[in-house]
């Protein structure tokens, strides 16, 4: 596997200059790279930090477009779905998903549903196959918990256990491919010149240090931020254009297991589901309309609570939530097209890509909208685009078929096995098992490190996933932060709080593999005790 290393861009001029590390522009810098472009990534905070992290974690085709006859979005949805069942073998699998009470529209939409997938088992691993739809009876709904339904369709779609371990997938595949990547290194506003964009002036977080980094292209995939950045300087004000009028918030709960197949509850303006992971299940999403400034916006223990009182009053899954059942929750903004309206709901989840040559600045482009399971795709148009506006040949991209860095898995129990050997008696099976699923090809070496250490045997999360891969991810996926490694890199922070002895814990490992000194730990442990805490 490759270990990504924050670039201090010394290598440029570039050809491609990406300025946001969530997933879209993950995907193009690892596209762009692969088809050899010379690429550059900057991320003014974390990898996946922002909008990327706030996911149900589905990967699916979106069947309630088919309400506004997205056709083609959906079809592109499904094949994706398959294509990253082929590239992440670990990270993205089937998930059954129960539709209560259905009518004559939703077997209808479920019929087209399943022939926009007729490629969908086209996988060599079996344990990826998706079935057709079907129908369940009274004794099916008893057995998955769903006492309180009349009827159900079960359909799949696909979940991930880990965006953000999907998102450094990535990541780690467009370095491995040469694109020179950094996190905490803000771009503050872009540069041009001679009716061209030429770049951006970037400053290091870290270290405090500015420099330019020079480009032949940039593309803007910032998510929400897309229109400040470009209203940060007077050359890019005017492409900017008005303040949206609303943005779209969603939220989730993590709560104890509250039924073992995904369920949905569908209303006019919304929907929300019951979905297991992890052995705890998600809960969401809301769409609440946000209309301040994207940097304001924080999770409050005011929507947590809203939330849960809708559920109580609207759901129709058969499932029941307390406010004692919420563990953990989080959340954001998503990155809608900025035409999207004020129907937040209603508003495309099509990716959208502005060429901003159009107003008077060359080579300059603004990717926004989509979803996780499409951002592959997009990052292959947008490519094919650069390569037009450029002049510039690049190689047929090979993205749709070629495993994403570490996840060249072949089957998982296969890779389970394998790290069983690697750990021996300090490894159970159900824990080779989740770090395959986790980490992949470095699944063997964290199960050397709980072998050879007795201290990262200890379990960090309520599945058992143990502090060794703290070490792991500290040694080779560039974390800057404790919140980093808790929230983003591991699951520790993830499925609620892990309680001070874990994260205690956790800080002391990050301290010795970081260098950092007491005064540092304490800081870094303050800041991911209150990271993993329900607002107050």
């Amino acid at each position: 596997m490759t270990t990504l290393h924050r670039s201090n861009f010394a290598g440029g001029p570039y050809d491609l200059l990406v300025i946001g590390g969530g997933i879209t522009g993950a995907a193009l810098a690892h596209e762009a790279a692969s088809r050899g472009l010379a690429t550059a990534l900057v991320e003014r905070g974390d990898f996946g930090a922002a909008t990327s992290a706030a996911t149900g974690k589905l990967i699916h085709g979106g069947l309630r477009y088919l309400k506004k006859l997205e056709v083609a979005l959906v079809r592109e949805s499904l094949a994706e779905r398959r294509n990253l069942m082929r590239i992440a073998p670990n990270l993205v699998e089937p998930i059954p998903i129960v539709l209560p009470n259905p009518g004559l529209v939703e077997h209808a939409g479920l019929l087209a549903y399943d022939a926009l997938a007729f490629d969908r088992n086209r996988l060599s691993d079996p344990s990826k196959r998706i079935p057709r739809h079907r129908g369940l009876g009274r004794a099916e709904l008893d057995s998955l918990g769903l006492w309180g339904l009349k009827s159900g369709i079960m359909f799949h779609d696909a979940m991930m256990i880990s965006p953000e371990r999907l998102t450094l997938a990535f990541l780690r595949s467009a370095a491995a491919a040469g694109a020179d990547i950094a996190n905490y290194a803000k771009a503050e506003r872009l540069t041009v010149a001679g009716g061209r964009v030429a770049g951006a002036e970037v400053t290091d977080a870290v270290t405090g240090q500015g420099r330019s980094i020079r480009a032949r292209a940039v593309v803007n995939a910032t998510g929400a931020w897309a229109r400040d950045l470009l209203a940060a300087d007077p050359a890019t004000a005017a492409l900017a254009g008005p303040e949206p009028k609303v943005r779209s918030e969603g939220i989730y709960l993590v709560t104890r297991q509250m039924s073992r197949a995904m369920v949905l509850t569908v209303l006019k303006h919304g929907h929300f589901s019951f979905a297991p992971w992890r052995g705890l299940s998600l809960v969401g999403p809301t769409e609440t309309p946000y209309r301040g400034p994207v940097d304001q916006w924080r999770l409050t223990r005011r929507s947590v609570d809203q939330f849960v009182e809708r559920i109580a009053a609207d759901n129709t899954g058969g499932v029941r939530l307390t406010p004692d059942d919420v563990l953990g929750a989080y959340g954001g903004l998503r990155p809608l097209t900025e035409s999207a309206g004020v129907d937040t709901y209603t508003a495309s989840r099509a990716h959208e890509l502005v060429d901003h040559g159009r107003q008077g600045v060359a080579n300059l482009l603004s990717a926004t909208g989509g979803k996780y399971t499409s951002s592959r795709a997009f990052a292959s148009r947008i490519v094919t685009r650069l390569s037009q506006l450029l002049g510039t040949a690049v190689r047929p991209s090979r993205t749709a078929a070629t495993p994403l860095d570490g996840c060249d898995i072949g089957s998982l129990d296969a890779a389970a096995a394998g790290v069983r050997r690697a750990g021996g008696d300090a490894v159970s099976a159900p824990v080779a098992e989740l770090l395959a699923k986790l980490y992949g090809q470095a699944a063997p070496d964290i199960a050397a490190l709980m072998a050879a250490d007795e201290r990262y045997r200890r379990p960090a999360t309520s599945d058992q996933e143990p502090l060794a891969a703290v070490v792991h991810v500290a040694r080779h996926e560039a974390p800057v932060h404790l919140t980093d490694i808790v929230l983003r890199r591991t699951g520790i922070g993830q499925l609620g709080d892990p309680g001070e002895a874990v994260l205690a814990a956790a800080a002391d490992i990050a301290a010795e593999e970081l260098g950092w000194d007491a005064a540092r730990r304490a800081s870094e442990l303050a800041a991911a005790r209150r990271a993993v805490q329900l607002p107050q």
